[in-house]
């Protein structure tokens, strides 16, 4: 049995009280799936330091607020592609420093992560970094320099590129947002709540990937992801666990991750246990 930490987006709540806790338990692999500071960046290279501190293997996939400003993230949400690319510059620098404070943590986007643990033999496959969701691709200019990817297209061809290198049959992709096809209701696991006609919101480069990994006959354990909130805007809960073609969806987004309980402070993660017979999943309160 695999025992996998998935910690979601952290939105600077991420410290020395969790570092000791991962480092003590048994698990065998975290995944963070992004997301490590604010719409100001604020506070994300101290959530890094914390990171790098982690004795574990942790893989962490970039979010639409890791390493981009604000002025970034308005020009995605206003769709305004001059101004996206002016944005952009200082991007490149941004990512390199963050990288260098997370240390041997493994940033991920687009790659392949090859496991054996336990006698157990799989592969996560990293999805696109810096996603925000929706039938757009966030984050061209950084994307096109980076991978040479200038549309949803060129993100699946590169996605299932990954899966063709990939030699493991027993996948698990990790996302910053999860895939489309999985509900347009505003409670669905990534559906849309900050509008009224909600809608799906999830990314259809990655359901395309996990089609293809499927017809290649590989085994898509489960997809791990976050980004939109388990809270809905309004009120409301969201689905964050969803089983269908033999993979199991999570999102591990539970926004503010440290909260009070019973008069309390406890913290939030997910746990998934992987084996021959599947995957199961834990919603960990600490």
């Amino acid at each position: 049995m695999v025992q996998i930490a998935v910690i979601g987006d952290i939105h600077l709540q991420f410290d020395a009280t969790d570092v000791a806790y991962f480092n003590q338990s048994d698990d065998d692999l975290l995944l963070c799936v992004g997301d490590l500071g604010t719409i100001l960046r604020r506070g994300d290279t101290a959530v890094a330091d914390s990171l790098s501190q982690l004795q574990k293997p942790v893989l962490f996939i970039p979010g639409n607020h890791d390493t981009v400003t604000a002025w970034q993230l308005l020009a995605e949400i206003w769709h305004l592609g001059w101004f996206a690319r002016l944005t952009a510059v200082g991007q490149a620098g941004r990512v390199a420093r963050l990288q260098r404070r997370l240390g041997r943590v493994q940033w991920c986007g687009y790659s392949t992560h090859p496991f054996v643990i336990h006698d157990f033999d799989f592969a996560v496959i990293a999805a696109r970094p810096f996603s925000m969701g929706g039938p757009w691709l966030s984050f061209h200019p950084y994307l096109q320099r980076q991978y040479g990817v200038n549309s949803l297209a060129a993100s699946a061809a590169l996605l299932k590129a990954q899966i063709d290198a990939t030699p493991s049959d027993n996948l698990i992709f990790l996302a910053h947002n999860g895939p489309s096809g999985l509900g347009s209701t505003q409670e669905a696991i990534w559906g849309c709540d900050f509008r009224p006609e909600a809608g799906d919101f999830g990314d259809p480069d990655l359901q395309e990937a996990i089609a293809y990994a499927r017809t290649s006959g590989k085994r898509v354990l489960a997809v791990v992801a976050g980004h939109m909130h388990r809270t809905l805007k309004g009120g409301g809960v969201r689905d964050w666990l969803v089983h269908k073609d033999g993979t199991i969806y999570v999102n591990g987004a539970c926004v503010p991750r440290i909260f009070t309980q019973n008069e309390q402070f406890v913290r939030h993660h997910l746990q998934l246990l992987v084996s021959h017979e599947g995957v199961t999943v834990r919603d960990m309160i600490i």
